[in-house]
């Protein structure tokens, strides 16, 4: 007999238990009162979890809400109650909202976007309480078609679903992000991985998008046709990050589509002189890393504390147009490759499906 082997505790003493291994789960039985609907069965043999709460007869006279899972090593039927489904309020450095943690809890899926993986890389799966593991499963898509009906809040048309799956680049406008915030972008399907990748470019025509609005000031049609040809313009009362006013004249870059400031109309030839600190967020740079950074080289900085308090890693580079830091998850001066990228996300979803194990035993 092959079997899965498990402790069970009862009446104070453990006990052995054994889990024969089934050729398939048994579903047109009641279990513990409950009738399996067709959608039920669909689910739970393509998810291995049935996605909804059931009442079930545990105990011979009351009924209780739970939640139903399948063992996928045995085709085990396992059930665990709705009152001892915990839910984090984060996974994998994104917040949750009062409304995924409900649905979560209610044993549906919800799509998560941003999660960082303990090798600082940035996925995004589909979640789910999985009742076998007792706890949080990261469904990963096995054809690595994309089904999502959004994209940052903005419903996609069947056209433009159509087009994403068969590797064209559509534009998206009007997306917000986590804090908020509005963004357009081209978007397009990495192949290999899935994962969809936003540029401010089209990579199929090498359209630049012209933005509506440039740090909060509204651009006319003058100014966008302008734009469109790489010529400069000058705009007045813009809004930084910090909040501050400032004007400056703009153009931008007719390959990345990114937007160069210059106090000239004839200045974005002009680099400007880099501005290296002597410390980013708690790190004391070297001698040497502050060498690199001048010379336009990338470095890894490790240790960093970021505004919550926690560590984190990141690569930095000083931008050549503005004389900037910026932070890259990757080495930007590394050439990406889609194969190694490939690799690199089996790993991942390789490592959280051995840690998802782990945490439920």
């Amino acid at each position: 007999l092959d079997a899965r082997l498990s402790f069970i505790s009862n009446g104070g003493q453990v006990m052995l238990g054994i889990h024969g291994i089934r050729k398939e789960p048994e579903l047109d039985r009641p279990y513990f009162g409950h009738i399996f609907t067709e959608e039920d069965k669909k689910n739970l043999r393509e998810s291995g979890n049935m996605g909804r709460v059931a009442d079930l007869n545990l105990r011979g006279n009351t009924t209780e809400p739970c939640l139903i899972s399948i063992d996928k090593n045995t085709n085990e039927l396992v059930a665990v109650r709705q009152e001892h489904v915990y839910i984090p309020n984060e996974i994998k450095g994104v917040t949750l909202t009062p409304d995924e943690i409900q649905k979560l809890k209610n044993g549906e899926q919800i799509f998560v976007e941003g999660m960082k993986s303990n090798q600082g890389k940035e996925f995004n799966a589909n979640l789910q309480y999985s009742a076998e593991r007792r706890g949080i499963e990261f469904i990963f898509p096995k054809d690595q078609a994309f089904n999502q009906q959004t994209l940052g809040g903005v419903p996609l048309s069947p056209m433009q679903l159509k087009a994403l799956n068969e590797g064209h680049t559509i534009l998206v406008e009007d997306m917000k992000r986590k804090n908020g915030e509005l963004f357009s972008s081209f978007v397009t399907m990495d192949k290999v991985t899935g994962g969809l990748q936003y540029t401010r470019h089209n990579p199929e025509t090498g359209e630049i998008y012209i933005p509506k609005e440039i740090c909060s000031v509204q651009l006319t049609p003058e100014d966008k046709e302008a734009l469109r040809k790489g010529q400069p313009i000058y705009l007045e009362n813009m809004i930084n990050r910090k909040g501050e006013e400032f004007s400056s004249f703009v153009k931008l870059d007719l390959t990345s589509g990114r937007p160069q400031y210059s106090r000239t109309p004839d200045g974005f030839n002009e680099r400007q002189a880099p501005t290296i600190p002597a410390e980013v967020y708690g790190h004391l740079l070297s001698a040497q890393e502050r060498a690199n950074l001048q010379d336009g080289k990338a470095i890894l900085v490790t240790g960093m504390k970021g505004p919550n308090g926690k560590p984190f890693d990141s690569y930095l580079k000083v931008n050549a147009n503005t004389g900037q830091l910026q932070y890259f998850q990757e080495n930007p001066d590394v050439r990406r490759n889609t194969s190694q990228r490939a690799s690199q996300t089996d790993n991942i979803q390789q490592q959280e499906q051995k840690k998802g194990a782990k945490q439920a035993v």
